[in-house]
């Protein structure tokens, strides 16, 4: 079965970035190939790990299941819950 919610994160994600990003460089003047170049490759290098962190946010219980288990996963998983005032800060 083809993970459909994870493929849509990572192309959303790759999109925004690279859109982003050759925006901000046509709007300081390279207009050229290179600019969208280096907007697709930096909307990739962000982008995959970044549609991917908000796809173990979003199933955090089918993440684990496929090995997920990072420290940097499990502190996207935390991060939207809300904290405890009467624990400590790990960090």
């Amino acid at each position: 079965m083809i993970p459909f919610l994870r493929m849509f994160l990572i192309h959303l994600w790759v999109a925004c970035i690279a859109g982003a990003v050759a925006i901000a460089g046509l709007a300081m003047g390279y207009v050229s190939v290179w600019t969208f170049v280096w907007a697709a490759v930096i909307g990739v290098v962000l982008g995959m790990p970044g549609g991917l962190l908000n796809w173990a946010y979003l199933r955090p219980n089918r993440s684990r299941q496929i090995g997920w288990t990072w420290k940097i996963a499990n502190l996207v998983r935390s991060a939207g819950r809300p904290r405890r005032a009467d624990t400590q800060d790990p960090a």
